[in-house]
């Protein structure tokens, strides 16, 4: 049996879980949500809901009995770090102490890359996985990563140019397509246990391919004009952005130019058995969506 967790979240959870029913029958998944009762259309589609919510940890050992693999989605990246840290921990422990064959385990982009403190969770959230459970997958995805960068391309289409301080860096977002059937697939096969996959585009793409993208999107010429930190953050506190969004803004793009997601893999291709979509495609689809 296949446990989802997280499974009526549209962006991510239900992707997957449709993508999963492609590959076993649904009399075999079971969609593990926080109030089934907001989720009609799971039910509808005749498959088990459950409800599993990791601020509940003494629920969760029966939520996850029966399960042979499940999945510990951590797609929750609007949760502040240390409730996020607990809750993954609880789900983490749950499945372990349930006896669950195969935990999945979807984790934050290069963790150890990545220096602000509101993804600080992850990598403890790697290791505890990896010593209750060593067979445990985990599934560095670049979820969220085009919906990133897509904010620059948007921004550019309007206005013309594309003002950021990215330098020359690079960036591999994956097309959510691919990571939600990548996932499923993990979830569903025997062979990927005990793996770490950093899960990218083939290709990657820096700030000017996201300029002609905006170009082509607003049928007008749009550059890259790179800006230094100083003039980034004069321009977004002058729109009125609070000065502590505005550093988490910058700590972004200082990761970027730090080499964070700069490196594609070959681990998505690996899964899918064939070869992803383009990255900038990834982004295209969140732009145009």
């Amino acid at each position: 049996m296949f446990l989802i967790t997280g499974a009526n979240g549209t962006l991510f959870g239900r992707p997957v879980l449709d993508q999963l029913r492609r590959l076993v029958p649904d009399a075999d998944i079971v969609a593990g949500t926080r109030d089934p009762g907001s989720a009609p259309g799971l039910a509808q589609t005749g498959i088990e809901v459950r409800r599993v919510d990791f601020d509940d940890p003494a629920s969760l050992k029966s939520a996850f009995a029966g399960a042979t693999a499940v999945l510990v989605n951590g797609t929750n990246y609007g949760t502040r770090a240390d409730r996020r840290g607990a809750q993954h921990a609880a789900a983490i422990r749950a499945a372990a102490e349930a006896d669950v064959e195969r935990i999945v385990y979807t984790s934050w982009p290069d963790p150890d890359l990545y220096p602000l403190p509101l993804m600080a969770d992850f990598a403890g959230s790697e290791a505890l996985l990896r010593s209750l459970s060593p067979g445990a997958t985990i599934l560095r995805t670049t979820y969220g990563l085009a919906q990133t960068v897509a904010r620059d391309v948007t921004t550019a289409a309007a206005s013309g140019t594309l003002s950021a301080p990215a330098g020359r860096a690079r960036t591999a977002p994956a097309h959510i397509d691919d990571l939600a059937e990548a996932t499923a697939r993990v979830l569903a096969a025997d062979e990927h246990r005990g793996k770490l996959y950093t899960l990218t585009a083939g290709d990657s793409i820096d700030w000017a391919d996201l300029a002609r993208l905006a170009s082509t999107i607003s049928g007008t010429p749009v550059e890259y004009q790179p800006v230094s930190d100083d003039q980034f953050t004069a321009a977004v506190t002058a729109q009125g952005i609070p000065a502590d969004l505005a550093g988490i803004l910058l700590g972004v793009y200082r990761a970027f130019r730090a080499s964070w997601t700069g490196t594609p893999t070959g681990d998505l291709a690996t899964i899918l058995r064939r070869a992803p979509r383009p990255a900038l495609d990834a982004v295209s689809a969140v732009v145009t969506s």
